[in-house]
């Protein structure tokens, strides 16, 4: 009886042994499961969702210029309050941060982008960002214990809309022109409340580095904006040109394609004001680019041309605002105005009751031409093909 009771003790402390794993024993703390209060290095691994909807199903990665060049991380919660750290880039977009705390939970913001200033002026606080207009921007925000988080792969997603301009007509670009998007975004981001602030009209610029052929149907640029909850209008410029594409509805983390003849015979482009000083100086300077046509008088370069031809001079106007023109000379003073982008004025007074029968052209109110159609004046001053007969040669 005595033998049977010792094989049973001995038997018990067999199978007590042997329940028994490392994995149970944390005599100190230091195994691999972390304890709540304990303080330990976590390693977060995050990166970018290259996808955007509105893309193609197939597409599954970005190009370079879509890639985060920085990101950044700030934890909140349980009295911790830490300093936004950078992350060490590793590879496709991907980042990573060491960091060491109680395994507790917290709050864990990351914000993502591939602005110019990648070593200056990182961002102290990621509830507010301020956003650059035109960079890629991701953002993401997790909660729970580091452990949690930290065994997972954090996904970034675009905080940006991506806003592409597509040619429905071949087209092209001379070297360091540029293209521009102008809506109403956000400069202002909070990644802990998902939402952006601070909206007003933003300019975007894409410039060519080298002459650039597009052929039909062919992307053009693309641009990034954290955009407003509202549809908006958004205005285009190309060859010194601008059309508003009125009442589109943007979107974070998608893409939109606008599509159009982006060719510059497009009659739905109206002027701008370089685009009319550029063409101002084609007609009515010489070729040295100093010297004005006609003959100047009393400050005022003048010239002649029969009332019949008025034509001439209405597509002379034509050609510089970028649209049909039509002159009545029957009209008395203003017959004649164009204001372009707020500050560039361009107008012509008729004079038809004086004995001259003269035209003033006037350019931010400041008299600078006469055309006569007097025909007494027929001789007297340089005669306005010297002007209209140029429009020949830049349309051949």
């Amino acid at each position: 009886m005595k033998r049977l009771e010792y094989i049973f003790i001995m038997f018990a402390a067999i199978l007590l042994t042997t329940s028994c794993s490392k994995d149970d024993l944390l005599p100190d703390g230091s195994t691999d499961a972390p304890v709540t209060g304990q303080t330990q290095t976590y390693t977060f691994t995050v990166s970018p969702d290259i996808t955007m909807e509105g893309d193609a199903r197939t597409r599954t990665e970005g190009t370079p210029e879509e890639m985060p060049t920085r990101c950044f991380m700030q934890i909140f919660g349980n009295n911790v309050y830490l300093d936004v750290q950078k992350g060490e880039s590793i590879d496709n977009g991907s980042f990573t941060f060491s960091v060491k705390l109680p395994n507790m939970a917290y709050t864990f913001l990351f914000w993502a982008d591939n602005a110019d200033n990648v070593s200056e002026n990182p961002p102290t606080d990621l509830r507010a960002i301020q956003y650059t207009p035109g960079t890629v921007a991701f953002t993401a925000r997790e909660e729970g214990k580091p452990k949690e988080v930290s065994d997972k792969e954090v996904s970034l997603k675009h905080a940006v809309t991506k806003l592409s301009l597509q040619t429905t007509e071949a087209t092209s670009a001379s070297e360091g022109e540029s293209i521009k998007v102008t809506t109403t975004c956000a400069t202002t981001y909070n990644v802990d409340n998902p939402s952006a602030s601070s909206y007003s009209k933003q300019t975007a610029t894409k410039t060519f580095d080298t002459p650039t052929d597009f052929a039909a149907n062919s992307n053009i640029a693309t641009f990034y904006f954290i955009p407003t909850d509202e549809a908006q209008d958004v205005d285009v410029e190309f060859h010194l040109l601008k059309q508003t594409i009125q009442n589109i509805s943007l979107a974070a983390n998608s893409h939109i394609t606008l599509q159009g003849n982006l060719s510059e015979n497009n009659p739905k482009w109206g002027a701008t004001s370089e685009y009319a000083q550029k063409q101002i100086n084609y007609f009515f300077k010489q070729k040295d680019g100093t010297t004005s046509e006609g003959t100047l008088n009393g400050g005022v370069y003048r010239f002649y041309l029969p009332e019949e031809n008025i034509t001439d001079l209405e597509a002379v106007l034509s050609a510089i605002f970028h649209k049909n023109v039509k002159l009545d000379l029957t009209g008395i003073y203003i017959i004649f105005e164009e204001v372009l982008d707020n500050d560039y004025t361009f107008t012509i007074r008729n004079n038809p009751t004086s004995a001259s029968r003269y035209l003033d052209i006037l350019i931010n109110n400041n008299k600078t031409y006469a055309i006569y159609y007097n025909p007494a004046y027929d001789g007297l001053f340089t005669n306005f093909s010297v002007v209209s007969n140029k429009l020949k040669n830049q349309t051949e």
